[in-house]
């Protein structure tokens, strides 16, 4: 009796650390499928958008979130929030110009980019 119990336990061990081995990319599935496929993001560029004077009318402001470096459309514990504008199914950093601060009363100025996230949007736009 004795001796099948412990067959048994060696037999069961190695199938629990199997199982326990092949939950982990199920995990790192979950937080993929919550935050959803990673935004392209590109710049604001005058001669792709026009004169953002003028342009910026026909932007809509909207959050992304940034997790790891990278913007998603959806929310997670964690992310930070970035507003960002999209137009023609594009989506885009604002404009850098002085006087582009306080211009547009619907952009949520407390939320705008970070001067990191203007790096990693230069580094992905060169590559």
């Amino acid at each position: 009796m004795r001796i099948s119990l412990l067959v048994a336990l060696l037999v069961a061990a190695p199938l629990g650390a199997v199982s326990a081995q092949a939950m982990i990319p199920v995990v790192a599935v979950r937080a993929g499928s919550q935050l959803g496929p990673e935004v392209a993001l590109g710049s604001y560029a005058e001669v792709r958008r026009g004169d953002w004077h003028t342009g910026y009318t026909k932007w809509l402001p909207v959050p992304l979130y940034v997790v790891n470096g990278r913007f998603y459309r959806r929310h997670v514990r964690g992310a930070r929030p970035v507003v960002v504008y999209w137009y023609q199914n594009e989506y885009f950093l604002p404009p850098q110009q002085n006087a582009w601060l306080g211009w547009d009363k619907r952009y949520d100025y407390r939320r705008q980019p970070l001067v990191e996230d203007w790096a990693r949007v230069r580094v992905k736009n060169a590559q």
